[in-house]
């Protein structure tokens, strides 16, 4: 992300019409490129701390788990942007950070083993003020990637758990 900032500033600054731009086909690329393309150092400043713990929360469960969510959670985010989203590009890692705020916790309801029990804890004290963007609407937030995010999580969360299930009864 960092790189792709740096390069965007300094040498290609049209790399932000990578981001997801809704119900074009040109904007379906943007799924994939989307979370690592910001609007600004102060958009990737705000990103990167909660994108390196709540992501290394995520990987501490399992390495395959993090980039089995990681895939799921950018792809359903994306493309709830995509279908939902204003006519603006829509950039930026927070809807994979919600999505990894959303796994954590829906990860404790569904395991409620003693540790993720704890870690779901955690997280909502420290992040508890991300449920507010879902409600933030201004022009330049874009709420329908959180919203995404969340829901993305929670599914991903569900499908581990359930793959988990049955695996144990396999």
């Amino acid at each position: 992300m960092w790189v792709i900032q740096t390069t965007q500033v300094f040498a290609w600054p049209e790399i932000g019409q990578y981001g997801i731009l809704p119900r074009t086909y040109r904007g379906l690329i943007g799924i994939f490129f989307a979370p690592f393309i910001h609007h600004g150092w102060w958009h990737l400043i705000s990103n990167s701390i909660p994108f390196l713990i709540l992501g290394s929360l995520v990987q501490f469960k399992n390495i395959t788990i993090f980039w089995g969510a990681t895939f799921i959670i950018s792809l359903l985010t994306g493309l709830g942007t995509w279908v939902f989203g204003s006519t603006a590009y829509h950039a930026g890692a927070s809807g994979l950070i919600m999505g990894y705020w959303s796994f954590l916790l829906a990860d404790a309801y569904n395991t409620r083993s003693l540790k993720s029990v704890i870690i779901a804890t955690v997280v909502l004290i420290f992040y508890s003020g991300f449920f507010f963007t879902l409600l933030d609407v201004r022009a330049h937030i874009s709420w329908i990637g959180h919203t995404s995010g969340l829901v993305a999580g929670v599914i991903a969360a569900n499908l581990y758990c359930n793959s988990q299930k049955r695996l144990r009864e396999s």
